[in-house]
């Protein structure tokens, strides 16, 4: 059998060595390759048979410090070896170009990429940088959070193998936006991999990238054209002196798995059997004053096995961000979890709506519509990070509005006219597996509700002047203990405004909010939408942290999984919080 994994090194030397006179800043920043280029072997009848796959990738970097100079690079990476990103002594308006395009010799394969920031460090401090910033040592650095990226598929026409044509930016044409943000976010979204696109389609939202599956192979062969992967940098001109002396580092990773008897549902990237270490920490009491879980679930960005939880802590030092990685400890089903720690000043939120659009809604659905529409516009007002969707329900369930903006959600809710349903109660428990975001749920149509943010809080809201069919029905799905579980396992806020009471043999929403761990009910005769507006400004505008980790039990299997977190606070000493995700199946 012949051996297919083929195995180079690049040096981090060599590679730099073409740079010339360009300082060690630009070239890493402009570099950032480290190319784990794997073949794998496919099984066929229990025998081994080696494919035919060789994974090289061209690259291309160019980058422009305005007064200190510019310049450019690029080359061809075949085979495995690391190549670190470093990125040191730049200013604001500093930016730069990078762009990664695979090639298949032989077999067509599935392409997934991963990466993660290995250092971001202060370096001493000038005084303009006292001023901001009072953060010293190694991991304390402002740079990574402030360099920002837009990703995206593009094409390249400049060919690696030519040097006398010199790669700039204008030498790239985008085909589909990807992903912006910071590269911190940027690199713990792909910490754990993501698949890439052949066809260089990205229709995965605010996620970035196609979930595991919904991914082309990259076409295989000499001739064969497949998207390239381009990141733009830069450092804002409204960054301040906090970046001053700061400096950063990062790896990134290619893996190619052939198609041949794969589905594109692997992730090369994951780790498949991390050890489980004892938690090191028995789970306390949690109905302390200071603390409280927010969300906890697999990252929308990178998917399952990265797991993020949102963690909110009320005390002086909790509010000032000052809480790091060693005041926290996660244990999930029993085995301590390794952390990234995050700390915003500002939170986000995702608001699903479900909708009784019937006919008995006539009398009340255009004030109901009219609280719905003030709601979000007061929540835009507060400033806060939100995003909006809409499910409606008759004897079936509609995803009307998939996340989205109030403006266009505001649309859609006022869109909506009482009619038909006919008989009670109505399909309000299918709605709600739909807004929930469950795997197993889809709308009457077949469509699914798009993945919730990362670290966002989770508010559902449902509004109804019945009772809902139970679980007997023939056309209903999910019962109701099945929601209360897709509640609290996703951390939801949830809001019934529904009536007080409901007929025999029907499923009250009340009853569910007083079941949840979040709930609250709001007569629908009487409701105050101001309840879940000051509940919800009130959660998102308090700081809060995010405690990021890949999973050590990685199993697709649908099992729900409990999450401890244990915080040591300077000022109120050990608090624990509570909560559980379902996983994937």
């Amino acid at each position: 059998m012949s051996d297919d994994n083929q195995h180079y090194r690049l040096s981090r030397r060599k590679v730099l060595a073409g740079l010339g006179g360009v300082g060690l800043a630009s070239a890493g920043a402009g570099l950032g390759t480290s190319a784990y280029l794997n073949d794998t072997e496919s099984f066929e009848n229990n025998t081994i048979t080696a494919g035919t796959l060789d994974l090289k990738v061209d690259y291309y970097s160019h980058w422009d410090q305005g007064m200190a100079g510019s310049g450019q690079v690029q080359g061809t990476q075949d085979g495995s070896g690391t190549v670190s990103g470093e990125l040191s002594d730049v200013k604001p308006g500093d930016s730069g170009s990078l762009a990664f395009c695979p090639r298949i010799d032989g077999n067509p394969a599935y392409l997934w990429v991963c990466g993660e920031l290995t250092a971001n460090d202060e370096n001493g401090q000038p005084e303009p940088e006292t001023d901001v910033d009072d953060t010293t040592g190694a991991g304390n650095g402002e740079l990574a959070q402030h360099v920002t990226v837009d990703v995206d598929y593009c094409s390249v026409d400049v060919a690696a193998s030519e040097p006398e044509d010199e790669f700039n930016p204008g030498d790239t044409t985008k085909i589909a936006d990807v992903w912006e943000g910071s590269l911190a976010a940027f690199l713990s979204a792909i910490r754990n991999g993501v698949p890439l696109d052949g066809d260089g389609n990205s229709d995965a939202g605010e996620s970035g990238f196609l979930a595991p599956g919904d991914q082309e192979c990259y076409a295989g062969g000499s001739d064969a054209e497949n998207a390239c992967l381009c990141i733009d940098w830069e450092v804002p001109t409204e960054v301040g002196n906090e970046i001053q002396s700061d400096s950063l580092s990062f790896d990134l990773e290619f893996h190619a798995e052939q198609c041949r008897n794969n589905d594109g549902t692997h992730n090369p990237c994951a780790v498949d059997d991390a050890e489980c270490v004892d938690c090191g920490f028995e789970p306390g009491p949690t109905d302390d004053a200071f603390s409280n879980l927010l969300s906890v679930g697999p990252d929308a960005a990178s998917g399952f096995p990265a797991v993020d939880a949102r963690v909110r802590v009320d005390t002086p030092s909790g509010n000032a961000g000052d809480l790091t990685a060693s005041n926290f400890a996660v244990c999930e089903g029993g085995c301590a979890q390794t952390l990234d720690v995050s700390f915003d000043s500002g939170g986000i939120v995702d608001i699903v709506v479900v909708f009784d659009d019937t006919g008995s809604m006539s009398g009340e659905i255009s004030t109901l519509q009219s609280e719905v529409t003030s709601l979000t516009s007061d929540i835009e007002s507060a400033g806060i990070d939100a995003r909006y969707a809409l499910v409606s329900f008759k004897d079936l369930e509609e995803l009307d509005q998939d996340f989205t903006d109030a403006s266009t959600f505001q649309t859609a809710v006022n869109g909506l006219s009482a009619s038909g349903g006919g008989d009670t109660p109505e399909d309000n428990l299918d709605a709600l597996a739909v807004a929930t975001g469950n795997a197993a749920a889809q709308d009457g149509a077949g469509a699914s509700l798009s993945a919730f943010r990362s670290g966002a809080q989770r508010v559902v809201i449902d509004i109804t002047d019945v009772g809902a069919s139970p679980e007997t029905d023939a056309d209903t799905r999910f019962s109701q203990s099945d929601i209360e579980t897709f509640l609290d396992d996703g951390n939801f806020s949830f809001y019934a405004v529904a009536p007080a009471s409901v007929g025999s043999g029907s499923v009250s929403k009340r009853d569910i909010a007083e079941n949840v761990d979040d709930g609250t009910w709001l007569d629908i005769a009487s409701a105050d939408f101001d309840t879940i507006l000051n509940d919800v400004v009130g959660a998102i505008t308090d700081p809060a942290y995010t405690l990021s980790y890949t999973t050590t039990d990685p199993a697709v299997d649908g099992s729900s999984r409990s999450v401890d977190v244990q915080i040591t606070d300077p000022d109120e000493g050990v608090l624990y919080e509570s909560g559980s995700y379902t996983a994937p199946s």
